[in-house]
């Protein structure tokens, strides 16, 4: 005999068995049990939740010859066998995705006025009812709005914004959700006990992830596994399935994203990666999830994870190191979803992926070094540059402006000129904010970020900009530097002292043009 599906062998036959929809199972139960019955059902939701199995649940309640009190079909009669095999007279089910046309619909309206022949309803299944055309819909409009008492039409769909509002109107509409990642594991695990295999608790979860909310999917990838590994589920044999790098794989090109010393490691595994066949798109999931799993591992908690999972999400963490601030970690998840979009987008899978890897890098401080800043001779020629009220000195790559001694402050040094060319070579529209604002080094564990508009201000606590400020800051400053980010108004409410740290772009050209002795008197408003 032929091996028959696991999604056929295990599809539920009655309410009780359906698993992740309760809210809707119990409603249609407590129909069927107080007769309170409609005309037109309306079952959307994604893929493989269960629509079409209620569907046939229902008509098996609704036909029943002995249903128990609780609205349950007894499984027992001649009606609900008929109904498990398709061979109930009075189910007809119709995929409107072969049938979508006019002449089906016309079908449908000559014969609704004839009576049930084995029960006490005529019920009709129409699956993906979004694929029926223009004329079909308008066919079945008359008869779906006030059909014989003796019919049930029951539409599955998982495109319903595809059906026209006349049509939705006329149906009592039920939603379908995914199910859990729980949900599915607990059914798998069910099935891999009646069928008597050994599993592999990683295994399971990772079919149940993979199966995005459809628990027909997970079932047809556990029969895959299963016909793979000869009775025995492994993580290796399903993450070959579906294409999933391997943990170890991902720990090293985790820890050669966060330390400094291991670049080439990140090239390796990536290479490596790429000689095992697996899809660069996996690479961007699974390196993203497994961020997600440090972030909540270290700011909720161990217990989230089930228990298999927090023996390996502590040698993750053990790997990598502390100094990373949760906003790097945020945006590091940033970059991988455009590294995606890039993908998407036809970009070269090899290129995106490791652009998105180096940009990790330098988010977490670990790419190239700034560069060398020398502070600039009395005695040096002038560059010949051509003055100008709104020009800014000439970028060189190698001059800044001589460190100017903090007032009130402990003493480091001025350090604002190079925390804004810094950010000027990272990011322009990150320093175009901060460039039209005042930054006070008030002492040495605080810096006050002054702007004239508050939304300035809120620009630069988006999570790009904020990012790149706290990455930038901690490498000029060290970690114990705090900044306040404020606006002008504020400013004067608190008696900040103005600012004494930014000379105007103006009087620097002209001390370099004219040298760092020339008397400069300001004239004020």
């Amino acid at each position: 005999m032929a091996h028959q599906a696991l999604y056929r062998v295990y599809r539920p036959r009655d309410f009780h068995e359906v698993m992740g929809q309760r809210r809707v199972v119990d409603t249609l139960r407590e129909a069927v049990r107080q007769n309170r019955l409609t005309h037109a059902y309306l079952f959307a939701g994604p893929r493989g939740t269960g629509k079409t199995s209620v569907a046939r649940i229902m008509a098996k309640a609704l036909n029943c010859q002995s249903p128990h009190a609780s609205g349950e079909p007894c499984l027992g009669c001649s009606a609900c066998k008929a109904v498990e095999q398709g061979q109930h007279l009075d189910v007809i089910e119709i995929d409107a995705a072969s049938n979508r046309g006019i002449d089906e619909m016309r079908d449908i309206k000559e014969r609704i006025g004839q009576a049930p022949v084995m029960g006490r309803y005529k019920i009709y299944i129409i699956d993906e009812v979004h694929m029926l055309t223009t004329e079909a819909f308008n066919a079945l409009l008359k008869t779906l709005e006030e059909p014989p008492e003796h019919v049930i039409f029951i539409l599955a769909t998982t495109e319903a914004q595809k059906l026209p509002v006349t049509v939705l109107s006329r149906c009592q509409r039920y939603e379908f959700q995914r199910l859990s990642v729980g949900v599915i594991e607990e059914r798998l695990r069910q099935v891999a006990e009646q069928e008597g295999f050994v599993a592999e608790p990683d295994a399971i979860e990772l079919i149940a992830e993979y199966a995005d909310g459809a628990l027909r999917d997970a079932l047809s990838l556990l029969d895959q596994a299963l016909a793979v590994g000869q009775g025995t589920l492994s993580r290796t044999v399903v993450a070959d399935l579906v294409g999933t790098v391997d943990p170890a794989l991902m720990l090293r090109l985790m820890t050669g994203l966060s330390q400094s010393e291991t670049l080439a490691e990140v090239m390796v595994t990536l290479d490596t990666v790429y000689h095992l066949g697996r899809d660069y798109r996996s690479v961007l999931r699974d390196l993203a999830k497994q961020i997600r799993d440090v972030i909540i591992w270290r700011q909720a908690g161990h217990d989230l994870f089930p228990q298999y999972r927090q023996q390996w999400l502590a040698e993750v963490d053990q790997a990598l190191p502390t100094h990373i601030a949760p906003a790097q970690w945020f945006h590091a998840l940033e970059i991988l979803a455009e590294a995606d979009t890039r993908l998407r987008g036809g970009f070269p899978a090899q290129l995106s992926v490791e652009l998105a890897l180096l940009k990790i890098r330098e988010e977490w401080g670990l790419g190239p070094p700034p560069p060398v800043v020398e502070a600039v001779h009395a005695q040096k020629p002038p560059t010949k540059t051509p003055l100008s009220p709104r020009a800014e000195p000439a970028n060189t790559g190698s001059i800044a402006p001589e460190p100017v001694p903090v007032q009130g402050g402990g003493g480091t040094g001025n350090r604002v000129p190079l925390l804004l060319e810094t950010i000027r070579q990272e990011r322009l529209s990150t320093h175009a904010l901060l460039n039209d604002a005042k930054v006070i080094e008030r002492d040495a564990q605080n810096l006050d970020i002054i702007f004239s508009f508050p939304a300035h201000r809120d620009l630069m606590m988006t999570t790009q900009n904020k990012a790149l400020l706290d990455q930038v800051i901690q490498r000029i400053y060290g970690p114990g530097m705090r900044y306040h980010l404020t606006t002008a108004d504020n400013a004067a409410e608190t008696g900040a002292p103005p600012s004494q740290s930014v000379a105007p772009p103006l009087e620097d050209s002209i001390r370099e043009w004219l040298g760092p002795d020339v008397p400069i008197r300001t004239v004020s408003d």
